[in-house]
């Protein structure tokens, strides 16, 4: 039996009409299924919890990047295998898989796939997929949330750029890797990511690999204010993780950022907290790759 687990209102009310196409689907091949529909913040992570302790044989995951990191705190506990029908705005964790944007595409290059595991992470116990981290992207993403209201598209973004950037500081944290190294010091950005991308494309984390056991620790220094607004260019490209004068990168399996009073990222969910203990488990999660790229991640880990 599959799970389809899905957030209605995804992409402006997309993923239920999606959703309809996924049940043909299955049903096309046989494969049983139910469905269920969230119904508030973090219903996914406990429909998730459920089906997997009733013997789910998968949970199909119908939403955007936020219905799919609730899912994977569900998780956490027991792995169950995991398919994607990307229906968000970003939809930055399948741009990782190279999955098809299209859902269903998606879907059906996942049903025609090989079985293979990816890592997670946790922060604080909590399960997530992508990236987790605080700094100035987490300020420009709260101050995008209080400007909702005035429209859709690019015009919060902007707005809420522009009222982090008036109010920018860096911020005094440390931060503790199990390799031994303690930075203690002033940020701008620190992003520890498990998946290469956030915020709709941006590159945050190049050599990230959902493969390797690692999380990827991007430290962006802290920085004069009149320098912020060239960070997004770089991020949008990657270029930043190959400038040592604005970023250094370390990879570690478990990492603690300590800041009293910080608002702390993972996966778009924000919380206001003193501590963050983040460590990767590797290989925990089973999903379908299309063949092509599983086959391509396979040549690579063979050379």
């Amino acid at each position: 039996m599959f799970a389809i687990i899905v957030n209605p209102t995804a992409g402006g009310g997309r993923a239920a009409a999606v959703c309809k196409r996924v049940c043909e689907l299955l049903a096309s091949r046989a494969i049983p299924y139910r469905v269920e529909e969230t119904v508030s913040p973090e219903h996914a992570t406990v429909l998730a919890r459920s089906a997997a302790a009733s013997g789910a044989d998968a949970i199909v995951a119908v939403g955007g990047d936020g219905t799919l990191s609730e899912i994977a705190a569900g998780l956490s506990a027991k792995a169950v295998p995991l398919y994607i029908v990307p229906c968000g705005t970003g939809n930055d964790f399948v741009r990782v898989l190279k999955l098809p944007s299209d859902p269903i595409e998606a879907l059906t290059a996942q049903l025609d796939g090989t079985e293979s595991r990816i890592d997670m992470a946790m922060v604080n116990g909590k399960g997530f997929l992508n990236v987790a981290g605080s700094g100035f992207d987490v300020d420009v993403l709260r101050e995008v949330i209080r400007y909702k209201h005035v429209g859709k598209g690019l015009l919060p973004y902007l707005l809420g750029l522009l009222s982090a950037l008036k109010k920018f500081h860096s911020f005094r944290a440390e931060l503790t890797l199990d390799t031994g190294e303690v930075l203690n010091e002033a940020f701008t950005i620190i992003s520890i990511a498990n998946g290469k991308f956030f915020g709709g494309g941006m590159k945050v984390a190049p050599l990230a690999d959902l493969q390797d056991g690692l999380l990827d620790v991007m430290i962006i220094r802290g920085l004069p204010k009149f320098t912020v607004p060239f960070l997004l260019p770089l991020f949008i490209t990657g270029l930043h993780a190959k400038l040592p004068f604005i970023c250094r990168i370390r990879k570690c399996r478990q990492v603690k950022l300590v800041c009293p009073g910080m608002t702390f990222n993972a996966d778009g969910e924000l919380s206001d907290i003193d501590e963050a203990d983040i460590r990767i488990l590797p290989g925990h999660l089973p999903v379908r790759l299309p063949r092509a790229v599983a086959k391509s991640v396979n040549a690579e880990k063979a050379a």
